[in-house]
């Protein structure tokens, strides 16, 4: 019995070794070999980093922090706009909807406002969604008003 386990262990290992082939060895590289080319070795991981740093240190205005993240949330929601066009333009028809929601959070439109809002969006469609502007500008259309119901409406001693 001991003399099999003993003959098993290195017949085992000896299988377990003929399994690493070439093929294997290059399909466990190649994910890594794409990755290098692809950034010329260096890596984008350090620049998640250092962006926060660098976005902090790199003024000593007051205030400018709460500016920047007003800009990235103003960029976001009008990247989300142009991703969700249509099914904006039929929120904003109907005057609610989860599309509308979402735009409404993401512009800062308070539960207070968020009545009027519904109202001021529903009434602006026609000019929103004309037939002679690109979707392009009528995104960035439904983005002003929104964001003029939401942040828009803080005062700058606010921010």
């Amino acid at each position: 019995m001991m003399t099999t386990r003993f003959a098993l262990i290195p017949g085992l290992l000896l299988t377990l070794g003929g399994c690493m082939t070439d093929a294997t060895v290059e399909l466990t590289k190649a994910p890594f070999d794409a990755t290098t080319q692809l950034t010329d070795g260096t890596s984008g991981a350090t620049k998640e980093f250092l962006d926060p740093t660098t976005e902090f240190t790199s003024s000593t205005t007051p205030g400018s922090l709460a500016e920047g993240r007003l800009l990235r949330a103003k960029q976001k929601a009008t990247a989300f706009a142009m991703h969700t066009h249509e099914n904006l333009r039929t929120d904003i028809a109907r005057g609610q909807g989860e599309y509308l929601a979402s735009l409404a959070t993401l512009t800062g439109v308070s539960v207070d406002h968020w009545t009027d809002f519904q109202d001021s969006m529903r009434n602006a469609y026609p000019d929103l969604f004309s037939e002679q502007i690109s979707p392009a500008q009528s995104s960035e259309r439904v983005v002003e008003i929104a964001w003029a119901r939401g942040y828009g409406m803080q005062a700058p001693a606010d921010r």
